[in-house]
């Protein structure tokens, strides 16, 4: 009996064969791992109220996401769901010519991607893993201080706290540091067709004029650059 997958179904979950029988694989919402600590610590330096310094620091995946060809590479009509083959070296390419780049410079590029890439460099002779490529750790820290000032009124006790809180505190020590990466393309092999012999044929992405030589790029969100709030509470 054979299984039949809606359109949207198959063609958002990728594979490396028959369309209606996926491989198991990792979800598109797996959460990778996390390491996280907080710590505080409060005195009372001026007599009228604590000083509190506190930081919270945090590691963890910020996505996942799979290789595949950027067209339908299998002829099932999906466009986007082909996960690709990991070749062991260049006698398993089959590149294609076009204006600008041979079929052996494209190959020689594509076995460094390789090389400089942790998942595709650990995998080659196989198909990509839905959902298998995680992508790097993103380490942060948040960080807060507040003042309070504590005084009476008439024998009532009341409180001003003055407060400062800064998201992604490490990017204030260090632009470099707390700043997200993500894939540059999921989809480094372009222009699937077969060639006369029956072999799948691809070309490889240009980006910017150039074959691709790196597979992240560091984000861009305000979540990637350091936040401050400054606020007063008053307490009584």
């Amino acid at each position: 009996m054979t299984r039949v997958q809606s359109t949207g179904s198959f063609n958002s979950n990728q594979i490396a064969g028959d369309p209606n029988l996926p491989e198991l694989a990792y979800s598109t919402a797996s959460p990778g791992h996390r390491f996280f600590a907080a710590g505080s610590y409060s005195r009372n330096y001026f007599h009228f109220g604590a000083t509190t310094v506190a930081i919270v620091w945090e590691s963890r995946t910020i996505g996942n996401a799979s290789y595949v060809f950027a067209a339908d590479a299998n002829g099932d009509g999906g466009t986007s769901n082909d996960l690709i083959y990991i070749p062991r070296d260049q006698s398993e390419m089959n590149f294609e010519a076009f204006p600008g780049f041979s079929a052996a410079q494209q190959a020689t590029a594509w076995d460094a991607y390789i090389n400089q890439d942790k998942y595709l460099s650990q995998h080659r002779g196989e198909y990509a893993v839905r959902n298998a490529v995680f992508l790097p750790f993103l380490h942060r820290a948040d960080f807060s201080a507040s003042q309070d000032v504590n005084f009476k009124i008439g024998g009532t006790s009341h409180t001003v706290q003055f407060r400062w809180d800064v998201d992604n505190f490490t990017n204030l020590l260090n632009s470099d540091w707390g700043v997200s990466q993500r894939l540059i393309s999921n989809s480094p092999l372009t222009n699937t067709a077969v060639d006369a012999n029956g072999a799948l044929r691809y070309r490889m992405r240009v980006i910017n004029g150039a074959l691709m030589t790196r597979s992240y790029e560091r984000t861009s969100f305000l979540t990637d650059v350091y936040r401050m709030m400054f606020s007063i509470r008053y307490q009584f």
